[in-house]
């Protein structure tokens, strides 16, 4: 069972897209706590973490620079099951992942560097197609009313024998404008969680495409007080770009691709 978001997501005014029903098993979610940060990056640092030919997402910085961008994305996934099992058979489990922005084929994708669970079982299930992926210990806390699905800080931490990410938030105003352009266009272009590709374990250059479906989100922005992103000392990240937060975002994915 994957548990990789990708989709770029649409503006929170626009509908749903209508998916015709599926005829294959798919898995079935619902992500709570969705945390997003992206920074942004100098472009070269970040080619020489992607597979050779990676087309990276880049836009010119207030400097006229070109940079590419980098996130963190965190969510627990709440009853994660095959959709020909019964709910009650569905698991709940942490998971972190650090991703790069890209392009393939002309669409909007993220090339996955890191990708965290909180379950040996699913680690284990997706040792076949990922090379990143591992499980790892996770200390999280949230404050606000999950019945009102209100937010006011938030902490991320995930351990391995080599990785440390530590990330601390609260809740900020929305900002009108990012480098990207408006609010609503910079959830839209940064918020991709439908098509991700982990460098695949079966072949040195083969990827694994994970594919999700999801409504259109409707973050909050939040701002960082506290960052430790161990895996990315190189790159130097200061400010984010962005950090969003959403409640709760129901999800599909549909059965792993290898490329």
């Amino acid at each position: 069972m994957s548990v990789l978001e990708a989709h770029a997501p649409l503006l929170a005014q626009e509908s749903s897209p209508v998916h015709a029903p599926l005829k294959v098993a798919t898995a079935s979610a619902v992500l709570r706590d969705l945390f997003i940060v992206t920074w942004s990056a100098p472009v070269e640092k970040l080619q020489a973490l992607v597979p050779p030919g990676t087309t990276l997402e880049r836009l010119p910085n207030s400097d006229g620079q070109l940079v590419g961008f980098v996130q963190v994305i965190f969510a627990l996934r709440e009853n994660a099951r095959w959709s020909p099992l019964p709910s009650q058979l569905g698991e709940d489990y942490q998971e972190a992942t650090l991703q790069v922005l890209t392009r393939t084929e002309n669409e909007r994708s993220a090339t996955v560097i890191k990708h965290f669970v909180a379950s040996t079982a699913i680690a284990t299930s997706l040792l076949p197609f990922s090379r990143v992926t591992e499980e790892g210990r996770f200390n999280v806390y949230v404050a606000g009313d999950p019945a009102r699905q209100t937010f006011e800080r938030l902490g991320v931490k995930v351990t391995t024998h080599a990785v440390q990410l530590h990330l601390r938030a609260e809740c900020a105003e929305t900002p009108e404008a990012t480098l990207i352009g408006p609010w609503h266009e910079s959830v839209r272009f940064l918020t991709r969680l439908g098509s991700q590709y982990h460098p695949a374990r079966l072949s040195k250059d083969g990827q694994s495409l994970f594919r999700t479906q999801h409504p259109p989100l409707s973050p909050c922005a939040v701002t960082l007080t506290h960052q430790v992103v161990r895996p990315f000392d190189d790159l130097e990240l200061g400010k984010p770009l962005l950090a969003l937060y959403q409640a709760e975002l129901p999800v599909t994915n549909l059965p792993i691709k290898r490329k």
